[in-house]
């Protein structure tokens, strides 16, 4: 990739391209603020976990979750993940924002079972976006459809997500020991495998805790 490039690239996956330039100044300041709460930094993904045949629901993921507080997420602790039945409960509706907010970040999530294992693929709801924003608008995270895929677990009241994080995908590509497909954008890495092998790939790394190291631990918001 030549020099400017990767800049570009970066450009139109985080806007969607000309189009989108009326958008930014509307969102910069919600992106700002989420960043600021994700804390890691988990790897998208071109292609689905899913596959189009399929649904998995799980009725105990449905609602509203809060974020177990630690000293080191005491600032999450207004953060409310949402999930809901989609029309058609083809996927839930996720919702992501702050208590008490009007705006935040809408995906369409779809659990995955692989296995034994139970993952999860958010995929941002374009559906939603409104042009030209408002300040109360839910916005799609993430704004061009990408995946962002992690191992779930859901017992007893408490949600975990394990997402494949992207430190660690750096560090194998480097090491030429990484097995997907991928596309260099900026500093970044973007899976570029198609279905069949990210589902082989998450399945082998589903007890890899250097891998999957993006950890989100939620009980349901009181």
């Amino acid at each position: 990739m030549r020099a400017g490039e990767s800049d570009n690239a970066l450009r139109l996956y985080f806007f969607g391209g000309a189009h989108m330039k009326s958008r930014i100044a509307g969102v910069l300041a919600t992106l700002a603020w989420a960043l600021l709460l994700i804390g890691c930094a988990p790897t998208d993904s071109l292609f689905p976990l899913y596959k189009a045949d399929e649904a998995v629901f799980d009725n105990h993921l449905l609602g509203t979750w809060q974020p177990v507080i630690t000293d080191a997420n005491a600032r999450d602790k207004d953060q409310r993940w949402i999930f809901s039945h989609s029309e058609g409960q083809q996927y839930y509706d996720f919702q992501w924002s702050a208590a008490g907010a009007k705006g935040g970040f809408v995906a369409k999530a779809r659990l995955v079972r692989l296995g034994d294992n139970l993952f999860i693929d958010f995929e941002g709801d374009t559906d939603k976006l409104e042009d030209p924003p408002r300040a109360d608008v839910l916005v799609p995270f993430p704004i061009v459809p990408s995946h962002m895929i992690g191992r779930v677990w859901l017992e007893k009241g408490l949600l975990q997500i394990h997402f494949l994080h992207d430190d660690w995908v750096k560090k194998q590509i480097e090491a030429g020991t990484f097995s997907l497909a991928h596309v260099d954008v900026g500093s970044h890495q973007i899976l570029a495998a198609q279905t069949d092998d990210l589902r082989k790939f998450m399945q082998a790394h589903a007890d890899d805790t250097e891998a999957l190291s993006s950890n989100f631990q939620f009980v349901r918001a009181k």
